[in-house]
């Protein structure tokens, strides 16, 4: 239970951070038990590439779980491995064309967004 608690808390933390840096259409998707390498995926999209930089910079700074960041070199599609949680940040093209949300709404039956 406690475990919940903190995950909760840290995605309540990683999603004020994309909404403080002005990122768009933030979706969280429960993989609880759906992944053997992650419990949450969180997708969102950055209005420019130095916007995404920021997002992913501010997200790093306030975590300490952090293990591995992709992508900043282009920032295109950031892919932010932070343990049990997994963040992408897209640009508005990137998402569109690798249609991640349909993925994992495809994986989860239910829809089940947090």
């Amino acid at each position: 239970m406690e475990e919940n608690k903190e995950l909760k808390k840290e995605i309540d933390s990683i999603i004020s951070i994309i909404e403080d840096k002005k990122g768009q259409d933030i979706k969280v998707f429960d993989m609880k038990g759906r992944s053997p390498f992650f419990d949450y995926s969180i997708l969102c999209t950055g209005s420019s590439t130095r916007n995404i930089e920021a997002i992913a910079n501010d997200i790093k700074k306030s975590s300490e779980n952090i293990r591995s960041i992709e992508g900043l070199e282009e920032c295109n599609w950031v892919l932010i491995d932070s343990g049990d949680i997994i963040i992408s940040i897209f640009s508005k093209d990137a998402r569109e064309y690798y249609q991640l949300d349909a993925f994992y709404e495809g994986v989860n039956q239910e829809g089940s967004i947090i």
